[in-house]
């Protein structure tokens, strides 16, 4: 039986080749003479786009966070008007401060309308608000724990996150933990006293 299989296959492939024309010698593809590049450089490629990648969005977030320029909370500067008439480095004692060149940035300037800004909203006396701009934006309404700090789940003395200013007169204040708060502006006299 295999005999006669073998048979009827050669019989098959015979007839198969005589329907086939040959090529013309033109219609042949040339033969290739360059070799074949090695797949195995491929990946290098990919780790090489991966890494310069990684580097690129390192790089800019190292920019992005080293950024001094972000709202100052009402008691969360070094220097304020109320603690005494000390002045800011200016020039050579500016750089050897590591302080940024030119006047320092209020928050005016780093504050816009519908812009989420980063803040260390100042929280050691509880969450009472924040210097926008040198206007006072009260919490709507304050939190405070009974002993005059925040309450629980709050940073204390600071808690980070951001500032949106949604119009001239009020203000949100956002976190990563989820914490909400309304800020109203509000008259100087609304201002608390340092707490100690």
């Amino acid at each position: 039986m295999p005999d006669e299989l073998e048979q009827r296959l050669r019989s098959s492939l015979r007839a198969y080749a005589d329907l086939v024309d040959e090529p013309d010698e033109d219609e042949l593809p040339a033969p290739r003479t360059e070799i074949p590049r090695a797949r195995s450089g491929r990946w290098r490629e990919g780790v090489l786009a991966a890494a310069a990648a990684a580097a690129v969005v390192t790089w800019t977030f190292w920019v992005v966070t080293d950024d001094d320029t972000g709202v100052e909370t009402a008691t969360g500067t070094a220097l304020s008007s109320t603690e005494g008439s000390a002045e800011l480095p200016t020039g050579d004692a500016a750089a050897a401060a590591g302080a940024p060149e030119g006047p320092v940035p209020s928050s005016t300037d780093s504050v816009a309308p519908g812009v989420a800004s980063p803040l260390d909203l100042y929280t050691h006396c509880g969450v009472l608000g924040t210097d926008v701009g040198g206007v006072w934006f009260a919490a709507d309404p304050p939190l405070v724990d009974g002993a005059g700090n925040p309450p629980p789940g709050w940073g204390n003395p600071y808690q980070p996150g951001t500032l949106t200013l949604v119009t001239a007169d009020e203000a949100v204040f956002a976190d990563d933990a989820g914490h909400v708060v309304r800020l109203r502006a509000a008259d100087e006299s609304a201002r608390p006293a340092p707490c100690d």
